[in-house]
C-alpha cells in the first residue's frame, strides 16, 4: 500500500498560480508545518521507502519526512506534476506507471493533487478528487476503501 502525501502549502497555491512542472515554489510557514504534521502521522506506519517528485515543494515536504523518520529520499520523475503541458490520459498512463511497479509495502509518495487524485481514483474505483496540501491518502488494497489524514491530523473514509 503507498501512502501518499500531497506537498505541503508552497508560495504558489498561496497565490492560486498552477504550478505545473515549474520546480522552483518553495513551501510556505503553514507548509512546512503542514508537512511537519504530515511526518509526525507517519511515524508508526512502518514506512520502509520514501519516494518523491522532484518538484522542490515536494522534495521540501520529504526531507521533513525523511529528518523524522530516517529514511532516505529516492527521486521519482513519474511523480513530477506537468500542469497542461500534459493530456489527462498522458497524467493517467504516467499515474499507472507508478502503479505498475511493485513497491514494498507502506512506501511514501510525495507527490502533487492531481497525481493523487488520479492515482487513489484508479485504485479505488471512485472519482478522481484533490487532496489537501500535506495530507496523506492511503487505499486498502483489499476492500478499495480511500482514507485521508488532514494536515490537522482529523481522518476520513470514502
Amino acid at each position: 500500500m503507498i501512502l501518499w502525501v500531497r506537498h505541503g502549502q508552497s508560495t504558489w497555491n498561496v497565490l492560486d498560480r498552477m504550478q505545473g512542472h515549474e520546480l522552483s515554489p518553495p513551501l510556505t510557514d503553514l507548509g512546512l508545518e503542514q508537512a511537519a504534521r504530515a511526518a509526525q502521522s507517519l511515524t508508526e506506519a512502518g514506512a520502509v521507502r520514501l519516494l518523491s517528485s522532484p518538484a522542490t515543494r515536494a522534495l521540501e515536504t520529504a526531507e521533513i519526512i525523511s529528518a523524522r523518520l530516517g529514511l532516505e529520499i529516492e527521486i521519482e520523475p513519474l511523480l513530477l506534476e506537468k500542469g497542461l503541458e500534459e493530456s489527462y490520459t498522458t497524467v493517467l498512463l504516467r499515474v499507472q506507471q507508478i502503479l505498475d511497479r511493485k513497491w514494498p509495502e507502506h512506501t511514501i509518495a510525495v507527490s502533487h493533487g492531481d497525481v493523487i487524485g488520479l492515482a487513489v481514483g484508479l485504485l479505488s474505483g471512485t472519482q478522481p478528487t484533490l487532496p489537501s496540501n500535506g495530507s496523506i491518502t492511503t487505499v486498502d488494497p483489499s476492500t478499495n476503501e480511500v482514507r485521508n489524514t488532514a494536515s490537522g491530523g482529523e481522518s476520513s473514509s470514502v
